[in-house]
């Protein structure tokens, strides 16, 4: 090895780098932040075993949390729900003695933070909680920005959710403490009043019962008491009983599912009093709620496949059944409701198809109030023809063609912005006059050669408007018909408009 002319052994670069490396990795250690949490056991409380390891209970138990120590007294119980939810019910306020430690030793004292925590246990039925265990506790959190002393000083490298999961573990025992010491209460009180008639039951729902876990038992009573001769009449009276219609047998739901006076059982009764199955058919369309919340509730949400087949059994009409649903009947099936033409050739009610609503529209004949541009051969009638060679839609005709032309397809009016503004100028005035409706029967052949020259007609404007649109809206000469056709009826301006 050499000797430096000062008499010193130099130091090897490559023994310098690895006496340093232990250095550099103790100093990123000591200067390396952290943040832990660990759980506050103080926050729970004395933790002790319950008197009791188990109870019967009046319900049976389904959903992923349930327990061991809830035992059934029957295998036919009601059912009901547990469901164990944990939510962060708050977080401690500001502290300002940690906060100001941490910042004079630039975060060698952490700084420290609590998260408070709710675990509730629940037994529920039908929406409503029979009974709730709340345990509550806390998680201590701890920040050093750059300073390891979290770690060191607390032994843990936990996160919160590990804590969180920590904390589950042990609340468990004190969840099963709190529900077996509520279910031996609600028992004796249940026992001291013990009820059996009916006014007993409803007594005891209305007051102790509200929220007890006898609630279900003592709702299956009451089913259990219909006379047998009129069991559906005495349990339609008792509808007005949250959860009753769901502990009802299959057979027994089917005729009380809907909204009132449409159920099946109303329909049934109906229908053996002389009311006709048109009447009612037309009852259940129109009774479709326009509110989205009242779907979510009612009308015949509930009512399934296997239902409508018992209603059928039954001897309920299929046509009243198959539209016994939750789903929004169509506006065409409204509208042959109201015209009462919702039956087959052999007489028996059906749903026609949207083809067939349509067509429902349109009279075979010229007897109607209004007549048809087209024939029912789907050409242009004369009158239309003689109008067009005419000129007639020269002035008076150019807006209301011009709307015509805004038609595509089955889109009925959704490319007329400009219609409100027509009817109220001064062509709208214009074709209001009597005068210019005479001037334009006249230029068509008269009224003799307009109802001569149709086959077809509506009865009212309604009707006229959306049939034409349906049918012919794409069709070339559509402008020239409603323009033609306008000038004959000068209301089919406003319908038009009023028909989006």
């Amino acid at each position: 090895m050499k000797i430096s002319k000062h008499g010193r052994r130099p130091w090897p670069s490559a023994l310098g780098q690895y006496s340093l490396k232990p250095l550099c990795f103790l100093l990123l250690f000591l200067l390396s932040g952290c943040q832990v949490y660990q759980l506050d056991r103080e926050s729970l409380g004395s933790i002790s075993a319950p008197s009791n390891d188990s109870a019967r209970v009046p319900f049976s138990v389904v959903g992923a949390e349930s327990p061991s120590w809830l035992v059934p007294e029957s295998p036919s119980l009601p059912e009901v729900f547990i469901s164990r939810t944990t939510i962060k019910s708050g977080v401690t306020d500001f502290n300002g003695l940690s906060f100001l430690g941490y910042m004079l030793t630039l975060s060698l004292i952490p700084y420290h933070e609590q998260n408070r925590y709710a675990d509730i246990y629940a037994i529920q039925w039908q929406g409503t909680t029979l009974l709730e265990s709340r345990v509550e506790y806390a998680v201590d959190g701890y920040l050093s920005l750059y300073f390891p002393t979290p770690m060191l000083f607390l032994g843990s490298l936990n996160d919160e959710q590990s804590e969180q999961q920590s904390a589950r573990t042990i609340v468990e025992g004190l969840h099963q403490k709190n529900v077996l010491a509520e279910v031996e209460k609600q028992r004796a009180k249940f026992e001291s009043i013990n009820p059996k008639t009916v006014e007993e039951i409803a007594e005891f729902m209305a007051g102790p019962g509200k929220d007890s876990i006898y609630r279900p038992l003592v709702i299956q009573q009451l089913i259990s008491m219909a006379p047998a001769d009129q069991e559906l009449e005495y349990h339609a009276e008792n509808l007005s009983i949250p959860g009753y219609l769901t502990l009802l047998p299959e057979k027994h739901q089917a005729w009380l599912i809907g909204p009132e006076g449409l159920r099946g059982l109303d329909l049934h009764t109906a229908l053996n009093q002389g009311a006709q199955e048109d009447e009612l058919l037309i009852r259940i369309l129109n009774a479709y709620p326009s509110q989205s919340a009242d779907l979510q509730h009612g009308h015949y949400r509930h009512l399934t496949q296997s239902h409508r087949n018992i209603l059928k059994d039954g001897g309920l009409p299929s046509g009243l059944v198959d539209r016994m649903t939750n789903d929004e009947p169509p506006r065409a099936l409204l509208v042959a409701a109201r015209t009462g033409k919702l039956r087959d050739a052999e007489g028996n009610i059906r749903i026609p198809t949207e083809a067939e609503l349509i067509e429902q529209l349109v009279r075979p004949d010229n007897q109607g109030k209004y007549l048809s541009p087209y024939t029912s051969d789907d050409v242009l009638a004369e009158w239309v023809n003689s109008a067009i060679n005419a000129n007639i839609g020269s002035t008076v005709g150019t807006g209301l063609g011009a709307a015509a032309g805004a038609y595509v397809g089955e889109k009925a009016l959704e490319q007329v912005p400009f219609i409100g503004g027509f009817i109220g100028g001064a062509v709208g005035a214009e074709i209001g006059k009597s005068t210019g409706r005479e001037a334009a029967i006249s230029a068509s052949g008269g009224w003799e050669m307009i109802r001569a020259s149709s086959d077809r007609s509506f009865d009212d404007i309604e009707s006229m408007v959306r049939y034409l649109t349906a049918k012919y809206g794409h069709t070339e000469n559509f402008t020239d018909a409603i323009a033609a056709t306008g000038q004959i009826y000068p209301e089919l301006t406003n319908a038009l408009a009023q028909a989006q």
